[in-house]
């Protein structure tokens, strides 16, 4: 299935209204339990299906890497924005990043569910990093 582009509303919205720049894929995936289950309280994204680990400057990869989280922007499919807290946890055999903190609130504002298609867009408004959610084949009304 071909990845769909960065809905117009979110382009309109991140490149206008935020003045975001350096919009980038980072993951197109179907949700899991995991990421809707208000015990689990994350969205995790696995290395294996990110597009490109290019989206974070060399210093927030290593600040991530050393345990420390970062305190991110999120443009939510409702085009609500919410300040959230992404990390990079290690398991055993895999490496994640998890956006944590009111990522239930999230799921709740947006009927998000096991099995929606989402895409994870990161850009930046200065040098902040900024992440978009896209609910894939729903279309905001804007």
């Amino acid at each position: 299935m071909p990845t769909p582009d960065l809905p117009h509303n979110f382009r309109r919205h991140i490149l206008g209204n935020m003045g975001g720049l350096d919009l980038v894929l980072v993951i197109q995936k179907a949700l899991f339990f995991s990421d809707v289950n208000p015990t689990a309280s994350r969205f995790s994204v696995p290395f294996s299906q990110v597009k490109t680990h290019e989206f974070l400057t060399g210093t927030e990869a290593r600040s991530l890497a050393g345990k420390n989280p970062m305190e991110v922007r999120l443009l939510e499919p409702c085009m609500k924005e919410t300040t959230l807290t992404f990390n990079m946890w290690e398991m055993s055999k895999t490496k994640l990043y998890v956006m944590t903190k009111a990522w239930n609130s999230v799921v709740q504002r947006n009927n998000l569910a096991e099995g929606n298609t989402v895409q994870l867009w990161s850009f930046r408004v200065n040098t902040e990093l900024c992440f978009a959610l896209v609910k894939v084949g729903v279309h905001a009304e804007n």
